[in-house]
This record gives structure tokens, C-alpha cells and sequence, in this order.
């Protein structure tokens, strides 16, 4: 994330310590999209000195508001004075010198000492990192994105929890190059603030759509979600990729009903995560909002949704979905896909967009016998 800016990064005692040639504002904004971070503030280092601790902390209170509290952790316990006493003796200095109020429970401003081995670090201003688990330490996801409004959040929460998704798109152009120029990369690249290196596959809807011409329209969907499946499964050895990941919101969509959910499951040789399952569309809008992806997603782009029956069977069986798995070949087929998909990558540190055919970036054994 800091990528540019010339930095160095210090491990003490619980806390990263950043040092940046750079305005604390942009720092502050790069820091905001650490997975991991609870919070963060700009500090002042000083010495484990009562003076100059006082120094820094009386440099502190001279911001606006009338009442204040001072909190100590003490986490060095060779400094003499400990962390209650630590607090009143400094607040009695800022009374004192600024005729401030000490208001432990909702005080205008929060003096924040830590005292570590070899230093103080004094701070007001905490701000929110977005938590959860580092980016990568919970492995890789193939995730389903359709560029509607739930797979990007979903995607969010997944690198939220420490994943790293490959996405997984099926377009519906003729050739990729539509889809390279529409919002749906403009989303990858968006989610690369949080993420990262992002990797996309592109995959081709023509020859599904030309091999599936006679299936009955109400099992359109739930037959397209199951090749998407065994797309994304077939894909994963590649990508090392341990799950298979969809937008899925339990009920939103009659493709999302438990009984379609588990016609999709059916068969898996891997986990499928849905991490927006019990969210409603109003919590999952207030997501994008957030995370600045509602407005793309709400570009105009046509999807394959956009050609699938409007009223689709709402508990369809897995065995039904089976029999049409076999009578379209849809095996043979996903492995064609797969050898027409386009690989994108983005590196959001040089702003560098590649794409290049999947067979030749990622060159490999078929990967058949993971598809069911």
C-alpha cells in the first residue's frame, strides 16, 4: 500500500511503527485499506522521559475543546512511574497550562501514551483501519463476478477475512475487448485499492449459450450457475485457489432460493463461501457505498443475466441439473471455456494493466479431473 513512497516499517511491541516521506493525509488514506489494521495514528516519539513526554503531551491539548482525558499503557515496565499515576500526573500539567476539564468518559479530546522499550509515543487523532485478517493469510478463492452490485462487496468481505480472490467473469461480447473497456475491470481495479495485485478470467458465454440452445428455460439459470461452478473449480489448481466463491444472497433471487443454493453446491470437490448469505440488499448497498463500488456497478453493461428466462424454476434438483450436465456435455465444455478465457492482471503499485490469453500466460496440464 505504500508502494512509492518512500517508508520503513518497525515492529515493536504490538505496533508497526511507520515512518513515510510523505503527507500524513495520503498515508493516512493508504493505510485505511490494510486489511488487519484496527487502527492507526499519526504520533510523536519521544524519549522515556517525564519532560519530554509532558512536552509532546501538552503540544497535544492545545486543540480545540474544553475537557480531556489522558490514557497511559505502560507496556515497558522498567519506567519508573506507572500507568494510573503515569495519567493523573499529566493531566494535573494540562489542567494546569490549559484550564481544560479531565472528562474520562466523553471528553472533546483523548491524549492517547504508550510507553515502549526505548521511547514514548504520544498521539490524539485514532483512526479506523477496516480490521480483519492480513490480505493472503487465509489463502485463495475463485469468486464468480458479475459486476452487479453484490459480487464486489462480497469480494470486500472475502479479502476482509484474509483471502485473496481470483475473479471469475463470464462475458457476453463476442470477443473480450468489450469487457476489458467496461466497468467490470474498472471494479477489479477499484477492489485492487484494498487487494492489492488483482487477477481476472475472462471467459467466453458464446459456446455455452450455443451448446445449451434446447435446455428448458425455467432451468437456465440454475444449469449456467452450476457451469460456472465447475469453471471456477476447474480453474482453481492453477490459481492454487482452496474455494469457490458467489455473491449469493439467501432468497434475493430465484436462482438464490436453498434449494437452487444447494442444486449449485451439489457435486463440489471444494467449499463454496457466500458471504453476504444473510445479508438484505439494503445492508449490502450500504457495503457498496462504503467501499465506493455501488456507483460502477450501476453502470450500464449487458451481462449474461441479462439473456437468461426472467422466471426461472425456484427448487430445482440436483440430479435434475446432473441430467442436463450430461445431455450438454457441459465437462468437455468448460474445459473449451477455459482454453478461450483471457487472463488480466492489474498492479494498481505501477498502475500497469496486462491481458493476454489464459493457454499462453498460464500454460498447464488439463484440468479436467477436477471438474464434476
Amino acid at each position: 500500500m505504500l508502494a512509492g513512497v518512500a517508508h520503513s516499517v518497525t515492529y515493536s511491541e504490538g505496533r508497526f511503527l511507520i515512518d513515510a516521506e510523505a503527507e500524513e493525509a495520503d498515508v493516512a488514506a493508504r493505510l485505511s485499506r490494510v486489511f488487519g489494521i484496527s487502527w492507526f495514528a499519526p504520533v510523536k516519539l519521544a524519549p522515556p522521559e517525564y519532560s519530554k513526554i509532558l512536552e509532546n503531551v501538552l503540544g497535544f491539548s492545545s486543540a480545540d475543546g474544553s475537557s480531556f482525558r489522558i490514557i497511559v499503557r505502560r507496556s515497558d515496565k522498567s519506567f519508573p512511574t506507572g500507568s494510573q499515576e503515569l495519567a493523573a500526573k499529566l493531566g494535573a500539567e494540562v489542567v494546569k497550562a490549559t484550564g481544560k476539564s479531565v472528562d474520562l468518559s466523553h471528553p472533546d479530546l483523548s491524549v492517547h501514551v504508550d510507553v515502549v522499550r526505548g521511547a514514548a509515543l504520544v498521539y490524539s487523532d485514532r483512526s479506523k483501519g477496516p480490521g480483519g485478517l492480513p490480505l493472503g493469510t487465509a489463502g485463495r478463492v475463485m469468486h464468480l463476478f458479475s459486476g452487479g452490485i453484490d459480487s464486489p462487496v462480497a469480494a470486500w468481505l472475502l479479502m476482509k477475512r484474509g483471502t485473496r480472490p481470483v475473479y471469475l467473469h463470464f462475458y457476453l461480447a463476442p470477443t473480450p475487448q468489450a469487457a476489458v473497456g467496461s466497468k467490470i475491470t474498472k471494479l477489479v481495479r477499484l477492489l485492487s485499492a484494498y487487494g492489492g495485485k488483482s487477477t481476472l478470467v475472462l471467459a467466453p458465454f458464446a459456446e455455452y449459450q450455443l451448446a445449451t440452445a434446447g435446455v428448458p428455460g425455467e432451468l437456465e439459470p440454475s444449469l449456467f450457475r452450476r457451469f460456472m461452478r465447475m469453471t471456477a473449480e476447474a480453474l482453481a489448481p492453477r490459481f492454487d485457489a482452496r474455494a469457490v466463491s458467489t455473491g449469493d444472497s439467501l432468497s434475493q433471487a430465484a436462482s438464490q432460493t436453498l434449494w437452487n443454493i444447494a442444486s449449485f453446491d451439489e457435486g463440489s470437490t471444494l467449499p463454496v463461501l457466500r458471504p453476504l448469505l444473510t445479508y438484505d440488499k439494503d445492508e449490502i448497498i450500504g457495503l457498496a457505498r462504503r467501499i465506493g463500488t455501488y456507483d460502477l456497478s450501476l453502470e450500464e453493461y449487458r451481462d449474461c443475466c441479462a439473456i437468461i428466462t426472467r422466471h426461472p424454476r425456484t427448487r430445482v434438483k440436483g440430479s435434475v441439473i446432473d441430467e442436463n450436465v450430461e445431455r450438454f456435455r457441459l465437462r468437455s465444455l468448460v474445459w473449451e471455456t477455459i482454453k478461450a478465457a483471457t487472463l488480466l492482471t492489474y498492479n494498481p503499485a505501477g498502475g500497469s494493466t496486462k491481458a493476454a490469453p489464459l493457454s499462453e500466460a498460464m500454460p498447464g496440464t488439463r484440468t479436467a479431473d477436477a471438474i464434476t
